[in-house]
């Protein structure tokens, strides 16, 4: 019958007189190499399974680092490290387990980079690919929501950004991985809002104001991948409201477009008029004056009679050029080139003064010359506009008349 460990280490103090000193010394060296492996691997399944931020203590685990720094590189049966480990534990994953360790991910990278888990440039295994990801997400992106399906609660939310909050201020956490790894994308939902309003308040051109590698998130959240309805609702809401609270002058990038469609559109054709016009409403309330109705004929002169119920006294309003909406329209349909004396004499006899007369301010040119410009230009249109106010030849510095 093979001895306890304790009849064991007994048996070899009784016999440490008789034995060999080499001997003595190789048993030595054995007790001790093979009580730091037991140590590293016991120690390793408690940070993997075991760790609980209500019962324990960031001194306990820098302790359990310090006394077995192998064990925060000990991958578990799935090949995760216990930095990875640690996210999935909780409400989302549905596993019925209720305890939580997220808040001990700083710690742990931050040892992490002192002992190079996950290899150099690693930032402590945060940059690690998780072994089960789909598209190669690192442990920052799965932090960031990437895994996330099923119910959370805002506890559960709340804690990952307080995480992401003290990695930012460790400076293992940088702002351009909210570009690198799509991070906005990755929080683009309702049950992971504190972290997508981390990422925009942190990083608002992330919505849209910038070339990217990633789908501007207002299309994302109405993308075909969001497969329920009420999801794309949510999700659209919440990208248009982030996006009016960065950047009003550009209508949360609501007539922002991919591939020659502006997320306005899409979400017509994704959740319906009516639902998007509800939700635009309440992220661009029409008591707020936005010039939406200039942005339509900018950007999405199509959808001019769906938006113009919703927002009649828009009409009224003049952009941030000062122009009113008919100077606009007067000015965008000449520079489409779409209008021609010959078949919409109207549309040049029924301008008005203060349409013929000014300066379209994006391309410093008159009214007759944009009809003169391209390879539509129309010179009996362009005799007539002249003919309105001949004193336009001549026109300097983009004076008003």
């Amino acid at each position: 019958m093979t001895p306890s460990v304790d009849d064991f280490i007994a048996q070899i103090q009784q016999s440490r007189e008789k034995l060999p000193k080499k001997l003595t010394s190789k048993i030595n060296e054995i007790l001790a190499r093979k009580a730091t492996g037991e140590m590293s691997k016991e120690a390793g399944n408690f940070l993997h399974e075991e760790l609980d931020d209500d019962k324990h203590t960031e001194e306990q685990v820098k302790a359990i680092i310090e006394l077995c720094p192998k064990s925060l590189s000990q991958e578990d049966e799935d090949g995760y490290l216990p930095i990875q480990s640690v996210i999935f534990v909780g409400e989302a994953d549905n596993s019925g387990d209720r305890r939580s360790s997220v808040t001990f991910i700083p710690s742990m990278a931050r040892e992490g980079c002192r002992l190079g888990v996950g290899g150099e440039e690693n930032r402590g295994g945060l940059l690690s690919i998780v072994p089960t990801a789909a598209e190669d997400d690192n442990t920052i992106a799965w932090l960031s929501g990437a895994w996330e399906k099923g119910p959370a609660s805002d506890e559960f939310d709340r804690k990952r950004a307080q995480v992401l909050e003290k990695l930012r201020d460790f400076d293992l956490l940088k702002k351009a991985d909210i570009e690198e790894y799509g991070l906005v994308t990755q929080a683009l939902h309702p049950k992971k809002k504190r972290r997508f309003d981390f990422f925009t308040s942190w990083d608002p051109a992330a919505l849209g104001a910038r070339d990217s590698q990633w789908v501007v998130p207002i299309h994302r959240a109405i993308g075909s991948h969001v497969k329920d309805k009420k999801d794309k609702e949510k999700r659209f809401e919440m990208a248009l409201k982030a996006g009016m609270k960065y950047y009003p002058e550009r209508l949360g990038f609501l007539f922002c477009k991919k591939k020659g469609m502006t997320a306005c559109k899409r979400a017509f054709d994704k959740i319906g008029v009516d639902i998007a016009m509800n939700i635009i409403r309440r992220c661009i309330p029409p008591s707020d004056n936005h010039p939406i109705l200039h942005h339509v004929i900018r950007h999405a002169p199509d959808l001019e009679d769906d938006i113009g119920q919703y927002y009649p006294d828009a009409v009224c309003l003049r952009d941030t050029n000062g122009h009113t909406l008919s100077q606009l329209k007067f000015y965008t349909n000449l520079k489409r080139g779409k209008k021609t004396f010959k078949k919409n004499s109207s549309f040049f006899i029924g301008a008005t003064d203060n349409q013929v007369n000014t300066i379209d301010p994006e391309t410093g040119l008159c009214p007759f010359m944009l009809a003169a410009v391209g390879t539509k230009s129309d010179l009996t249109a362009v005799y007539y506009l002249l003919s309105r106010n001949p004193k336009l030849v001549g026109v300097q510095d983009n004076e008003v008349f």
